[in-house]
């Protein structure tokens, strides 16, 4: 604007020197006189005359802007002194810094290029939603946090959100679509509707994992119907002329066929795979960290085994002596090793003074889990194992095992006399489990007669080792390793000689299996108190409603105490009728204490009763629940109450013994009973 002013002043100057005196008179007097000469009057040059002796100053943006058709305010403005001037000026986009900073360097003038400062400010825009969306993404986890109260379930809501903005940006790229502002606003809300309709689906996935009742079709009708509403709104612009709006109807339709497809179809599909299937199979549901620290300590077992069975088996393949108790040792600190990969698993050793292996015996243990073997191995490790075929032939530790000479008892003991004689000529004891095969529970189940046929045949003592904690840290059919304790007690050598145990291998089998199941029952009254089966409860129940879940922990809290008392006046074996009004949570206690316990629970609360129905315990353990009692199909030999004010009269047959729980007032009037036992939570009546 400087520029131009200095301009106008110098046309002013150059029209004053040209313009003197004398040519303005000559001008004028040469016009009036050839005027007169065609006709025209003298006054016709008058205005000619004004303009040429008027007195000229530069324009102001003022007198411009009287001119309406340049539009002057357009493109020029000022304000306190400051003239802004818009231009369009086409410059390659590589020069264009190199020219702003020419026009700063060589004018008076501050240049802004329009374009960038556009470019900046919805960069600028972009950057502050993306924020709002990363702070309204965090704000809907905490709520599903808060909401759910777990963070399995959080990362399964969470799960369809993300995986429908991942598939929905995956489609766009493939579309050729570039997301704008507004296309990102249809994206938020897209995905504030999938969140919506994630959380719907966890209820209804929750409610039937704790009830059974399949609520999926209604919660997915109600997801259909509300993307079918969403659709017509905004994806009736698709028809819509105007690019913009076109490409903002064609990202709601992607996002929104995503989302009902995520929602419908793979989400149920991972929630049953994870959670529900588990428990239809008799599965503890199981944690994120669970899962993780089974997963490594079963890649550290495979790798080290695959590791030790192709180098070791070449070393002690003909090695003797010394060389060969070292392999050993090494190969039995490895399999410790394996143990201790999880912390959240205790490992005790219970030494026996009086044991030392170093005469060769046949060690019986009892066999509940496949951990048996790694923990057999902090007991000695100058032992030969009789191993199963899948043991024998294993591709991870096949190479190693025969190596070693552990026997396949499949090929029949009589069969292997001769090889097994000669391990024990050097001195190695041999591992038997007399079981057999591993069992679900915790009860120790009949021996078979092979242990103590060798024992007899090499004149070998019997050395018991009791294995406890197994059953519940790995079992049976599980491949997740649990949180709990294993611990190893070495027990008392049983001498050959030792009559007391019978005469022969038949007799001192039946004998010696009804000395361990002593023994084993002793040490689980040590190491089980009140809270032992306490995580078991708990996992029993995860993933189930708030409110349950709530109760549960409560109760057990409160009551904990009372129950494991209770254990003690009922018998291991008899078969109870429980009535109660909980969530099956004390007939889970009482079946996990005691596997071979036969339950008959009667639930008053219908919707209580199924919720118990639906517990992965029911599956392993004695329980059945009924809907009447006349579904009992065998003899009670304890009727347990547990429920608020249950008439006896109900029951046509009353048991030899009643016990009541948590009754504290209640007292039973019936002349055929008598007070056996009586506490403040526990009265037990005996028929007379």
């Amino acid at each position: 604007m400087f520029s131009l002013k200095k301009i106008s002043k110098k046309k002013i100057a150059d029209w004053k020197n040209f313009w003197d005196t004398h040519k303005k008179n000559q001008t004028i007097s040469e016009l009036i006189k050839n005027g007169n000469q065609f006709g025209f009057n003298s006054s016709a040059f008058d205005q000619f005359n004004e303009n040429l002796n008027k007195s000229y100053s530069t324009l102001t943006l003022k007198d411009y802007e009287k001119v309406k058709a340049l539009q002057t305010s357009e493109f020029l403005s000022n304000e306190n002194g400051f003239y802004t001037v818009s231009n369009v000026v086409k410059v390659d986009d590589k020069k264009r810094d190199a020219f702003i900073k020419d026009v700063e360097k060589n004018h008076d003038a501050l240049a802004i290029d329009r374009q960038q400062m556009n470019e900046n400010f919805l960069g600028l825009l972009k950057r502050d939603f993306n924020t709002l969306i990363n702070y309204s993404l965090l704000a809907i986890i905490l709520t599903i946090i808060v909401f759910f109260r777990n963070f399995e379930l959080t990362v399964l809501t969470m799960f369809p959100i993300v995986l429908t903005g991942v598939v929905t940006a995956g489609i766009l790229y493939f579309l050729g679509l570039e997301l704008n502002i507004f296309s990102t606003v249809v994206c938020t809300l897209v995905f504030g509707v999938g969140d919506d309709f994630s959380i719907f689906l966890t209820q209804a996935m929750q409610k039937e994992h704790t009830t059974g009742k399949n609520e999926l079709p209604t919660y997915r009708t109600s997801i259909i119907l509300a993307v079918f509403t969403t659709v017509l709104s905004i994806g009736s612009l698709i028809f819509a002329k105007h690019p913009a709006l076109h490409s903002l109807a064609l990202v709601a339709l992607i996002g929104m066929f995503s989302v009902i497809i995520i929602t419908s179809t793979l989400y149920p599909f991972w929630f049953r795979l994870l959670i529900t299937n588990r428990a239809k199979k008799g599965l503890s549901p199981i944690t994120f960290r669970l899962f993780v620290n089974s997963v490594l300590s079963f890649l550290y077992y495979g790798l080290g085994g695959l590791i030790f069975s192709i180098f070791g088996s070449i070393f002690a393949k003909n090695s003797k002596g010394k060389t060969l108790d070292l392999i050993k040792l090494i190969m039995a600190k490895f399999l410790i090793s394996v143990l201790h990969t999880n912390p959240f698993v205790k490992k005790r050793l219970i030494k026996n003074p009086n044991e030392d292996f170093s005469k060769p015996a046949v060690i019986i243990a009892n066999h509940t889990s496949f951990l048996d073997t790694l923990a057999l191995a902090m007991a000695n490790h100058k032992i030969i194992y009789l191993v199963n075929d899948w043991v024998y032939n294993s591709p991870i530790f096949g190479r190693m095992v025969r190596a070693l000479g552990f026997y396949p008892v499949s090929q029949g003991i009589e069969n292997g006399l001769d090889q097994l004689k000669e391990k024990v000529a050097q001195r190695y004891s041999l591992v038997v489990f007399p079981e057999a095969e591993r069992s679900y529970t915790n009860d120790v189940k009949r021996f078979h007669k092979g242990a103590f046929y060798i024992a007899e045949e090499f004149g070998l003592d019997v050395v018991p080792v009791y294995i406890h904690g197994n059953s519940e840290v790995l079992p049976k059919g599980d491949f997740i390793i649990y949180d709990g304790a294993i611990t190893v007690k070495i027990g008392e050598r049983i001498h050959k000689d030792d009559l007391n145990f019978g005469k022969t291998y038949s007799e001192r089998t039946k004998k010696i299996n009804s000395y361990f199941r002593e023994e084993f029952s002793k040490l689980r009254n040590e190491l089980e108190d009140e809270n032992y089966f306490k995580k078991k409860l708990f996992l029993s129940f995860l993933y189930k409603d708030t409110e349950v879940v709530k109760e549960i922990k409560n109760d057990f809290n409160k009551n904990k105490s009372v129950y494991f008392e209770l254990n003690k006046h009922l018998p291991k074996d008899g078969n109870i009728l429980h009535i109660a009004n909980d969530y099956g949570q004390k007939d889970i206690l009482l079946t996990l204490q005691q596997a071979s316990r036969r339950i008959f629970g009667f639930i008053v609360d219908p919707e209580k009763r199924e919720v118990a129905k639906h517990s992965y315990i029911v599956k392993q353990r004695k329980i059945k629940y009924i809907n009447d009692f006349s579904e009992i199909n065998k003899e009670i030999d304890t009727v347990l109450i547990s429920a608020d004010s249950f008439d006896l009269r109900h029951l046509k047959e009353l048991p030899k013994k009643i016990i009541f729980i948590c009754e504290e007032n209640f007292s039973l009037e019936h002349e055929n009973y008598t007070l056996e036992f009586g506490s403040a939570s526990i009265k037990i009546y005996r028929h007379t």
